[in-house]
């Protein structure tokens, strides 16, 4: 047990998971002075502007964070790390200002009745370029596993934004924590910058890359982006149907704190899952080690989620109280739907789907998200326009199962097989 605890300290888990769990922890009672600081219809408000942004976001960079962690991981040297890098950059930043650009359109465009809502769509428009920045340059130190600055990096950036919200919430309200957002990304990507240009990361050459490595670099970008895009809105459509379909803020800040805690805990296993990438990505041939490796890993995380699950739906309601107020006690229903829903994300769905994509399994992924984004889809506008906010928390926990079996049921069939 020292051997193993020596060897994961050496390689940098406890920064990560450390720095996860600390960065989680700030972005929670983030979220708690939030909802308080703000009144319960203008937080619906805002919650509702984020989730069209978030949505948005989900294309940012055309995908190439993506196929950098994997074609990063796998490089060679650093001149090879770098050529990735750069060619990633040459593609995002001009797919970045396009999505801004649509961002002021849909304000402009769609029928938005709230006109508070429709001028923060345009504040927030500039954010997937400073999102797809803060995570390149964080991607970058992970595939070098300079494990200790990207923990350092996430939690400057999770604490400056903790702060600086919360200071922009006290005095100027919803905007506040739009520049305070703004700010702090500035001040975090100035600082990776400072840490490479020390470490003389920009002094290497760069190589040529092959045409077929291009394509394929584009194509892993394409398919993981799409792919990942349709997984996620299982943690959007639902906010994005409620504002749509209720026109009640009042519900959809209910809903909103609802999702605070079970959405937060998912760092959890994304946290793991960003530490034993590189291994994986590496050993991908290797399926024995993988299988053996994806069961332990599972087997942890369930009886770990098991335990935080039974605490989380047993005692909602004190929960609740406690952080959110009285005011958001009708939110305890879905907080519970919610919850059980994090236990099969975190111990079942996560897990097996950053697997998948780690063995480059992404054109399976795609398919599979595909069909359940279609599914995802139908079920929150019958079950929104049937039961309201309850309805969303029952069809996100539904679609949440279903990715759960397609995924661990393909996952094994996979590396089983000889």
């Amino acid at each position: 047990m020292n051997d193993i605890l020596k060897n994961l300290r050496s390689k940098g888990f406890f920064h990560i998971f450390g720095a996860s769990t600390l960065n989680k922890i700030i972005q929670f009672c983030s979220g708690i002075f939030l909802v308080r600081l703000v009144s319960k219809n203008d937080f619906g408000v805002y919650s509702q502007a984020q989730n069209i942004v978030n949505i948005f976001v989900l294309f940012i960079g055309l995908g190439t964070n993506y196929a950098l962690m994997q074609f990063g991981s796998e490089s060679k040297d650093i001149e090879e790390r770098n050529s990735f890098f750069k060619l990633g950059l040459k593609i995002a930043i001009p797919f970045n200002l396009l999505l801004s650009g649509l961002i002021l359109v849909y304000a402009n465009i769609m029928h938005i009745t709230d006109l508070k809502m429709k001028i923060i769509l345009i504040c927030m428009s500039s954010l997937p370029m400073f999102i797809y920045l803060f995570e390149y340059l964080q991607i970058y130190f992970r595939t070098s596993l300079l494990n200790i600055e990207f923990s350092k990096l996430s939690t400057t950036n999770t604490a400056l934004m903790f702060l600086l919200s919360i200071v922009g919430a006290m005095s100027i309200g919803i905007f506040g924590i739009i520049f305070g957002n703004y700010l702090a990304y500035c001040i975090t990507i100035g600082v990776a910058v400072y840490w490479l240009l020390k470490k003389q990361i920009f002094s290497h050459k760069f190589i040529t890359i092959e045409k077929k490595v291009k394509k394929d670099f584009f194509s892993y970008s394409i398919t993981s982006m799409f792919s990942n895009s349709i997984s996620s809105l299982v943690y959007l459509i639902d906010i994005f149907l409620i504002g749509y379909l209720i026109k009640d803020n009042q519900i959809l800040a209910s809903y909103k704190t609802a999702t605070l805690i079970p959405f937060a805990l998912n760092f959890i296993p994304i946290s793991i899952m960003t530490f034993i990438y590189p291994y994986f990505a590496q050993n991908r041939d290797n399926k024995n080690w993988v299988l053996k490796m994806y069961q332990k890993l599972q087997l942890g995380l369930i009886g770990f989620n098991f335990i935080v699950t039974f605490i989380l739906v047993v005692f909602a309601p004190l929960i609740i109280k406690i952080l959110f107020g009285d005011s958001y006690l009708d939110s305890i229903p879905y907080f519970r739907v919610l919850s059980i829903g994090y236990f099969i994300a975190s111990s079942f769905r996560i897990p097996a789907g950053n697997v998948l994509s780690m063995v480059k399994k992404i054109k399976f992924l795609f398919i599979a998200n595909c069909m359940v984004g279609i599914v995802n889809i139908g079920l929150d506008y019958y079950l929104i326009k049937k039961y309201s906010a309850l309805g969303a928390s029952i069809s996100t926990l539904s679609v949440i199962i279903l990715t759960s079996i397609i995924y661990n049921a393909y996952l094994y069939f996979y590396l089983r097989r000889e």
